[in-house]
C-alpha cells in the first residue's frame, strides 16, 4: 500500500499547483471506486499538505469529499 501511494506521489509531485487541483477536479462526480483510487487520493492529499495548500474544504464525513470541484485561492482550496 505505501509503495503504491509513493508511486502516485512521485507522479503528482511533477505537476504545478494548478495542475494538481485540476487532477483532483477530474475525480469529482466519478462514481467508480477501486483500491488504487484510494491510494491515488491519499497521495493527492499528501501533495496538498507538502505544498502547504489548505485542503480542509475536502474533508467529508467519511474521509475526502468528492462532491465539489475546487479552485486554488491564496494557497487554499475553495469551492
Amino acid at each position: 500500500m505505501e509503495q503504491k501511494i509513493k508511486i502516485f506521489e512521485e507522479e503528482l509531485a511533477r505537476l504545478s499547483d494548478e495542475a494538481l487541483v485540476a487532477r483532483f477536479n477530474q475525480e469529482v462526480d466519478n462514481p467508480g471506486w477501486v483500491s488504487s483510487r484510494a491510494y491515488f487520493l491519499k497521495a493527492l492529499c499528501l501533495q496538498f499538505e507538502k505544498r502547504r495548500i489548505d485542503a480542509s474544504v475536502l474533508q467529508g464525513d467519511h474521509g475526502i469529499s468528492l462532491k465539489h470541484k475546487v479552485r486554488l485561492q491564496e494557497s487554499k482550496l475553495v469551492v
